[in-house]
């Protein structure tokens, strides 16, 4: 993808703008319930894309303990929810409650709305009181993967298109598979694990290896060997069985015994859960031949439930669940945003950078303590913790996008710093780029303080509201989100020459931290070299590292609304200097250090600045540059120190 820098005029500011000149512009999820009251709705254009029966996994952990992250109780349920298209749906199966101690019989019904980029929110089918949110991905198609993330529980919704088949026969080829599992619903059992099993379609998988690690022993990486694994497919839609050997012991077990078994419409997904358990098994087609990191590219829609057992000795595990996105790039560099929810915190918007990896022939890749897998083609990704670290992440295609004369992309609204992919909330006041194809008739940047309102012909709405723009051409515009956009959902719009493009709504929230960095030397955009001055305002550099005990100044996007208020595309003032209303922390190397301003940086428009001090601790070298506010984190960028 090309893109153009994002270029901020301004006189007295050379040596901070060279810093900027090599950024790349890109953007923007506080969740919101549907119909609370907001300056714009969630968008249920795309409510039609989820329509007929669907298969159900969801494992829900309730009250779980704040101190060390015991489950009181935990609730699954496996069956078909019917969606009628228009934001309807009716669910029939079983539920398996630690409060009741047996399966039962369980109906519910509820809303749910799909926007046009997919993005997804559905009233929990466990608790009504509460929503999952995620979206649907290309493959299904349109399979759903959510979270209930603002909500007190911590639990992973999954749901996959019904087909029209019936018998063994029906279900043929090769998978890879991931699983969680808290077993008996306790935390200090859980397991997880991933395998892969072809069949001919004759009611047998054959024997396979299980690999992952068990928290109740010891959280060693170990496999298991399984011989004899069979389904049977009774249901005409595609539903049935798969039967693991039973294991004399099941504590001691990765697998056993028989668990219900889906497959989707288009045959690329499965999945399986114990009816009395509290198990997620999402199995996904394995690749039709090699693939390599070129194939890993684009929108990945995520969802995932997780436990970190290494400190399970003190009597502690660490339960969060999450909804987001990863952006790969194509050549073994990604950027991640998940909505996360902690056992003992409130949820947040978390953007990093993942870990580098190179996706073998096979589709296998690591990240960090993950265990990875590119598969079906690249329409979906699947991920599955390693030792004490217990994680069951899969991750769907979010597609590309083609339309009329003026398009912008519903997958690409972008933080222009962080390069944080679309699940990513904006905020009041960020700089913000969107792509797509006849955004304009010609390349336009402004050249004079207040930003203008429409350049280039061009205009764009954000809630309705004209937005300050610096930059235009055929496939990018870079905007500031005005002052006024708040209520949990930002909907943009462009205008070229007076044709209007689609509508495309993004979570909204106060703040959306994101640090400039350089692209220069390799780095991909969003990561590497955060822009930092000395306080002679010359860069900090590798060959010019910053010092321990120095005051340096860092600029972003994504801090918010300041004091005093300054108007959309002006100049942020001097005297007095407006600063952020909201708490930023900075943290080099992992080591919190003092923060001294934050703010809007003088004379520019826009630019935020924070000026801190590096402090002791920290190693030398090319080390995080971590900044965070009350709603979200940011894990990109990076400080030279010495």
């Amino acid at each position: 993808m090309q893109v153009t820098a994002l270029h901020l005029p301004a006189s007295k500011v050379k040596m901070r703008l060279r810093i900027l000149l090599s950024t790349v512009c890109f953007a923007a999820v506080l969740a919101a319930l549907p119909g609370a009251a907001s300056a714009q709705s969630f968008d249920n254009s795309g409510d039609n894309t989820v329509f007929g029966d669907y298969f159900v996994r969801e494992v829900l952990l309730s009250n779980v303990d704040q101190n060390n992250s015991a489950v009181g109780r935990a609730i699954s349920i496996i069956g078909v929810m019917t969606c009628d298209g228009q934001g309807d749906y009716v669910f029939t199966g079983q539920m398996m409650d630690t409060k009741v101690g047996s399966v039962q019989s369980y109906t519910t019904s509820g809303l749910y709305a799909v926007a046009e980029n997919g993005f997804a929110v559905f009233q929990d089918l466990i608790d009504t009181s509460q929503y999952d949110f995620g979206a649907t991905g290309v493959l299904g198609p349109a399979a759903i993967l959510a979270s209930a993330t603002e909500g007190p529980q911590k639990n992973l919704f999954v749901a996959i298109p019904a087909g029209s088949s019936v018998g063994n026969s029906a279900l043929q080829g090769s998978y890879t598979a991931g699983f969680i599992d808290f077993l008996g619903g306790s935390a200090s059992k859980v397991r997880d694990g991933y395998f892969s099993m072809s069949t001919s379609g004759n009611g047998s998988f054959g024997n396979i290896t299980v690999f992952g690690a068990m928290a109740n022993q010891g959280s060693v990486d170990t496999s298991q060997d399984l011989t004899g694994v069979t389904y049977n497919i009774t249901d005409t839609e595609g539903a049935g069985t798969i039967n693991f050997p039973v294991s004399s012991t099941p504590s001691s077990a990765l697998v056993s015994g028989q668990k219900s078994l889906f497959f989707s419409a288009d045959g690329s997904l499965l999945l399986a859960g114990d009816p009395g358990g509290f198990d997620i098994m999402f199995g996904v087609a394995a690749n039709s031949g090699p693939v390599d990191n070129g194939i890993y590219e684009g929108t990945f829609y995520l969802g995932g439930l997780e436990n970190d057992a290494s400190n399970l000795g003190q009597g502690q595990n660490g339960i969060d669940a999450f909804s987001g996105s990863i952006f790969a790039l194509g050549q073994g560099t990604a950027i991640s945003h998940l909505r996360i929810s902690y056992y003992n915190a409130t949820a947040i918007d978390y953007t990093y950078e993942n870990q580098p990896y190179d996706v073998a022939s096979d589709g296998s890749f690591t990240d960090g303590s993950l265990q990875g897998f590119l598969l079906a083609d690249g329409g979906a990704i699947l991920e599955v913790g390693t030792g004490s670290f217990y994680s069951l992440t899969p991750g769907l295609w979010a597609g590309e996008y083609s339309g009329p004369t003026v398009l912008l992309d519903p997958l690409k609204v972008w933080n222009a710093a962080s390069f944080a992919p679309i699940t990513n909330a904006v905020a009041p006041g960020e700089f913000v780029s969107l792509f797509g194809s006849g955004l304009a008739n010609g390349v336009a940047q402004a050249t004079t303080l207040p930003l203008p309102t429409t350049l280039g012909n061009v205009q764009v709405l954000v809630n309705g509201v004209l937005a300050p723009i610096q930059y235009v051409s055929n496939n990018q515009i870079n905007i500031l989100v005005p002052y006024s956009t708040t209520g949990g959902y930002a909907e943009f719009q462009v205008s070229n020459n007076g044709n209007v493009s689609d509508p495309v709504t993004l979570y909204q929230a106060p703040t959306a931290p994101g640090v400039f960095t350089s692209t220069n030397g390799g780095f991909a955009p969003g990561v590497g070299p955060g822009a930092v001055l000395h306080a002679n305002s010359s860069a900090v550099t590798e060959g010019n590292p910053a010092k321990i005990g120095e005051q340096v100044e860092l600029f972003m996007t994504g801090l918010g609304s300041v004091t005093p208020a300054v108007a959309d595309g002006a100049a942020a003032p001097s005297n007095p200097v407006a600063t952020v209303d909201a708490d930023v922390g900075v943290f080099v190397d992992g080591v919190s250090a003092v923060v001294k301003f934050k703010g809007l940086s003088p004379g520019l428009a826009g630019l935020y600045q924070v000026n801190f001090v590096v402090p002791d601790g920290v190693s030398s070298g090319l080390v995080y540059l971590s900044v965070g506010t009350p709603d979200g984190q940011t894990v990109q960028a990076k400080l030279y120190v010495q």
